[in-house]
């Protein structure tokens, strides 16, 4: 769905979604999310108990090497015998920062991708333009032929596109309910009023429908379901989601009432699907010429204008070949003589954070404040843990030292306890993160079927280095305040206590 397109919730369709409801379904995912972390982190310990195994047999191996390669390697056998000491506290300690790198990881590649949405791109630039004052946007049919002759006669032809009609794209939103008498969300639907011609030109490609994004055979599959659309004004494409929550299915007939559009009633054939997961899994399309024909017919009936014949374009897309041909055609659409009424034109990017502009204080506090705080629990997960193992250890290590171990010697076996657990926490909670969701997409594809969120979800591949290299990170600072105060325990005053 379009960032301007949430204007026309509460706009006499479906009741506008609350700051409450919004916290709530924040909490929901943060469960999910926590719920799943536990269950791969309980799932993952036997591959983390086998690696510790694996390496302690690999350093048990050059106990009999020259030394320090012999002597370090049985320094390192006693963090191992240390980690083993009390499985449970060594599990449970894992399982902490598994799940909290989880999270953290999580957080990172949600906000990554809402920052990439709002970051300026380089080459070309898809514009909006959209009414300057009102809200929501609602301009004339005129103005789309307006902005084309505009691009054609006053700008450079090294900024136009090659083929304005092929990169050019209007929208117009339809809200409407299954029941004329009675608005329920089980009944009610918002569709996009489109050209279907548009579609087949990559128009959307910024919703990830191009035949890069979604291989040859699905974008084959798209192609097929346009074709349908154009061979009846009154065939539509809904959402999975949308016809589960609706009970429709593909081939269906029905009747919509139009909502923001008074006193027009459609009738649609769904003749394909959207995606479940995908962004247009919850909306439909249907052709622009409909709407206009329907307006007309309003016309012929009661012999005036629908209201909205005046008004019906909410958004206008360009594609332009560069960021200085937005800037020209800005220039150009902004003057007082261009337009009779006040227009703006923006980039994608920029209009998406118009749109998060409301929740630009939510995604400030999870970046420097929750994902922080989240680090910061995991370093006291660590030093909890270790400063117990420690207390448990104190005479242990005053014998230690008796024995002529040095206090580096302490200080690191302490510390390499933490970076372990740090670091297989990190590494298997990150690779989790990154392949599972490539696995699950891989294993619908060959079962031929499709789960749309595991499809699309793209994960910063530089979780595995930085997911282990975090891990090992808190592990030292975890374990510096504990393994300090090992280093310094005193042989005389252990033995008093013992005596």
């Amino acid at each position: 769905m379009t960032p301007e397109s949430t204007q026309f919730i509460g706009q006499g369709a479906t009741p506008d979604t609350s700051l409450v409801e919004l916290a709530m379904y924040f909490v929901l995912v943060m469960f999910g999310t926590l719920s799943i972390g536990i269950s791969l982190a309980v799932v993952s310990l036997p591959l983390f108990f086998g690696a510790l195994s694996l390496m302690q047999l690999g350093f048990a191996a050059a106990n009999n090497m020259p030394d320090p390669i012999g002597k370090l390697s049985k320094l390192a056998g006693l963090v191992f015998r240390n980690l083993r000491r009390n499985l449970l506290r060594t599990a449970l300690t894992y399982v902490a920062l598994f799940v909290l790198t989880f999270i953290l990881t999580f957080l990172y590649n949600l906000l990554l991708s809402i920052e990439s949405l709002m970051t300026e791109k380089a080459g070309a630039q898809m514009v909006i333009m959209t009414d300057k004052f009102n809200m929501p946007s609602q301009m004339p049919p005129s103005y789309p032929g307006k902005l084309k002759d505009i691009i054609r006669e006053k700008l450079p032809k090294e900024h136009q596109p090659d083929d304005i009609d092929k990169h050019f794209m209007t929208w117009s939103f339809v809200v409407g309910s299954l029941d004329k008498e009675k608005l329920t969300k089980e009944n009610s639907m918002f569709l996009f009023s489109l050209d279907p011609d548009a579609i087949q030109n990559e128009m959307l490609s910024e919703y990830e429908m191009n035949k890069k994004d979604m291989g040859e055979e699905k974008w084959a599959e798209l192609v097929q379901v346009i074709n349908l659309v154009k061979q009846e004004k009154r065939n539509v494409v809904l959402g999975e989601e949308l016809m589960a929550r609706i009970g429709k299915k593909v081939g269906d007939e029905f009747k919509l009432f139009g909502l923001n559009y008074p006193d027009l009633e459609f009738e649609f054939r769904i003749v394909g699907a959207f995606p479940a997961g995908s962004r247009l899994g919850m909306a439909g399309a249907m052709r622009y010429d409909y709407l206009q024909a329907k307006m007309a017919e309003y016309k012929v009936k009661t012999g005036k204008e629908h209201p909205l014949a005046d008004r019906c374009i909410n958004l206008v897309w360009v594609r332009l070949p560069s960021k200085e041909s937005h800037q020209r055609l800005a220039a150009e659409v902004g003057r007082p003589d261009a337009f009779p009424t006040a227009v703006k034109l923006e980039t994608f990017s920029a209009a998406i954070g118009s749109f998060l502009e409301p929740f630009k204080d939510i995604l400030w506090g999870l970046k420097f404040i929750i994902m922080p705080s989240i680090v910061v629990i995991m370093c006291l997960v660590i030093g909890i843990t270790i400063t117990i193992g420690v207390r448990e250890r104190w005479a242990e290590m005053a014998v230690m030292k008796v024995l002529g171990f040095q206090p580096w010697q302490i200080m690191s076996m302490i510390v390499s306890e933490a970076m372990l657990i740090g670091l297989y926490g990190g590494m298997l909670s990150t690779w989790s993160v990154y392949y599972l969701p490539m696995f699950i997409s891989w294993v619908n594809k060959e079962m031929g079927g499709s789960f749309k969120f595991f499809d699309s979800w793209k994960s910063d591949p530089t979780i595995l280095i930085f997911g282990p290299l975090l891990g090992i990170a808190v592990g030292v600072v975890g374990a510096a305040l504990p393994s300090w105060n090992a280093r310094k325990v005193k042989v005389s005053e252990v033995f008093a206590q013992v005596t």
